[in-house]
């Protein structure tokens, strides 16, 4: 029963992501425009997720209380800088998501630190100055 759960879980998830997904609009990228990501990302979800409601398989070993715990963490930091990104600007609000998640699923915290404050800036440069993807440097916060 849980695999039938976890699956239409999965599926109304996939579902509403997909609905969201599908209005998205942008001035610039591709010809068929970056809605299309998203819905074939929510369709096969949907799809494999229905595959586990109709044909469930074998027997599911719930993790302890301390795994339990840790992803429950992870996704608190990743909900975290969903709403963060905006007010604190991409290379600040990354470097918090990649130093925490380190942190939390285990590392070491001035490994976790350090590998943020690498990546953070490095990604931005990336995504926006390369691939011409614009994001925020700054945020709504700092900007005065």
């Amino acid at each position: 029963m849980t695999v039938r759960l976890s699956g239409a879980a999965i599926f109304v998830i996939a579902a509403l992501y997909t609905w969201y997904g599908r209005g998205y609009s942008a001035p610039f990228g591709d010809v068929l425009g970056p809605s299309v990501f998203p819905m074939i990302v929510g369709i096969l979800a949907m799809i494999l997720s229905a595959s586990l409601v109709v044909f469930p398989s074998g027997q599911v070993a719930w993790p302890d209380r301390s795994h339990m715990l840790r992803q429950i963490a992870a996704l608190a930091v990743l909900l975290g800088y969903t709403f963060l990104l905006l007010p604190l600007g991409f290379p600040i609000a990354t470097f918090g998501l990649i130093a925490c998640l380190g942190i939390v699923l285990g590392g070491a915290p001035l490994k976790a630190v350090a590998l943020g404050a690498v990546l953070s800036p490095g990604l931005w440069v990336l995504f926006d100055q390369v691939l011409g993807l614009p994001l925020p440097l700054m945020g709504h916060w700092l900007e005065r």
